[in-house]
């Protein structure tokens, strides 16, 4: 028969809410956990059950905070950590994010966005279609699975409000940089299409003036963005795999996870 006392039901609590704050970082951030179609009150509810379900895993000689101001910096970092991981893996899928506004401004979708900023305004058509597609591919690719894993690994190498030195701002600010980097090199076959029909257009309504191509740029725009979609979706999921490559290996690498168990 197990004993229940005061002081293990509060060490069982302060680990189930420690371990459910984790997770509840992570849900709020990650691309493929965050969007609208989850409630905030089913992540709470997803966020402790999983840190139920992980209390396992946890290191039974760490020391557990107790209740007081220092156990509210400890849940701050806890969530911190959890943000932290699904923010970086955002940062990774702005590469296909840069390459599909790239395509949508110069087929013309994103036209209205151009000419009028609003920040309530949507991005263009297939901005929307490529960003849906990656978000599928992260679910095909079980990223979402990692992502819990790593945090499940994480109770192993990161104690309770303890940050990882090796997460700075400059390892996120190269993190940026890459993943620009990278959405522009996947971006220039786009240009590069479209730089050869701006050429041609600009060619032919120089030598045929009563052509009057540039009326009609937009009917030969969304076609070639078509055909380019066409020509990008049996690549995108091994540029995909590339944009979050880099995301991964700097959060395992900044809680010194192995690769496998």
């Amino acid at each position: 028969m197990i004993n229940l006392t005061g002081a293990l039901i509060e060490q069982y609590t302060i680990a189930l809410m420690l371990t459910s704050v984790r997770f509840m970082g992570l849900l709020l951030t990650a691309p493929m956990l965050s969007f609208r179609a989850f409630p905030i009150s089913f992540r709470v509810m997803l966020s402790v059950l999983i840190g139920f379900l992980a209390m396992p895993v946890l290191n039974s000689n760490e020391p557990l905070p107790q209740f007081g101001m220092a156990s509210y910096f400890t849940v701050g970092i806890e969530l911190a950590i959890g943000a932290f991981i699904g923010f970086t893996i955002r940062m990774g899928l702005i590469v296909i994010d840069i390459a599909a506004e790239v395509l949508s401004f110069l087929s013309g979708f994103s036209y209205a966005s151009t000419m009028f900023r609003d920040p309530a305004l949507e991005s263009g058509l297939v901005a929307q279609f490529l960003g849906l597609m990656a978000l599928a591919m992260t679910f095909s690719l079980n990223i979402h699975l990692i992502l819990i894993d790593i945090v499940l690994q994480s109770f192993k190498a990161v104690p309770f409000g303890t940050w990882p030195s090796n997460w700075s701002a400059q390892s996120l600010f190269v993190l940026m940089t890459q993943s620009f980097q990278l959405g522009l090199i996947l971006s220039m076959p786009i240009l590069l299409v479209y730089l050869m029909f701006n050429l041609t257009q600009a060619f032919l309504g120089r030598t045929s003036p009563q052509l009057n191509l540039f009326s009609v740029g937009f009917a030969f725009t969304i076609p070639i963005a078509f055909l380019v979609l066409t020509l990008i979706l049996p690549d995108l999921q091994l540029m995909l795999i590339r944009a979050i490559e880099n995301p991964l290996r700097l959060v395992r690498d900044g809680m010194e996870l192995k690769l496998g168990r």
